[in-house]
């Protein structure tokens, strides 16, 4: 093999081997070009989750603290709803409790209320025990005249014997507006027939319905 041969073959390796360094060269790049666009997808990807993640997070706090809000206002509401509801109902009852001084000034519409008064008391304590009756000294006479009246009343009601009621002239009622307080002759058992427990009494009974009249 002459040297001119020999040069061309010398040629062709380095061509094969140019060729060669190139596709592997392209190779890298592609690989390498890959990879980058992979660790850069995984990374994009990453932040995307983590931004997600934080907004998650605080779109979950602005909730919860919308939540806390709007029922903090709701309860705050209906705690103004049940006062002003209390209130109105307490002002029915004051309004009714003021004009209990007016049933004393008809003579007689308050003697029918005693009679009344005295008939309910002896129909809870029944014809086995002898009472008394406490009221006020200005009531005595009205009081003493619904005695016969409402035992009559509890005779004929129950067919029993009516108890024997007597009057406690020592030991007179002094506060409130009228009424009458019923007890045994021992002092244990007492049945306070006031014109104030009566009314404290209707006002538990009515109190639901007075509501819904009211809202």
């Amino acid at each position: 093999m002459d040297e001119r041969e020999v040069q061309v073959q010398i040629n062709q390796m380095v061509q094969f081997i140019k060729k060669e360094a190139e596709e592997k060269a392209n190779e890298i790049r592609a690989a390498a070009q890959e990879e980058y666009t992979i660790q850069k997808q995984t990374m994009v990807e990453a932040e995307k989750a983590k931004i997600r993640k934080e907004y998650e997070r605080k779109r979950s706090q602005i909730d919860s603290r919308k939540a806390i809000e709007k029922s903090t206002q709701l309860n705050t509401a209906r705690l103004r709803f049940l006062q002003a509801q209390q209130d109105a109902v307490q002002q029915a009852i004051d309004s009714a409790r003021d004009r209990l001084p007016q049933i004393t000034q008809s003579a007689q519409e308050y003697r029918n209320i005693i009679a009344g008064l005295l008939f309910q008391a002896l129909q809870k304590f029944g014809s086995e025990m002898a009472l008394n009756i406490r009221c006020f000294q200005r009531d005595l006479s009205i009081v003493q005249e619904s005695i016969e009246p409402a035992r009559r009343r509890y005779n004929e009601s129950s067919g029993k014997a009516a108890p024997a009621v007597s009057v406690d002239s020592g030991n007179w009622l002094t506060q409130g507006v009228g009424g009458i307080v019923v007890s045994t002759s021992d002092g244990k058992i007492t049945c306070a027939n006031t014109l104030e427990s009566r009314l404290d009494l209707v006002a538990r009974q009515v109190l639901p319905e007075v509501r819904k009249m009211l809202f």
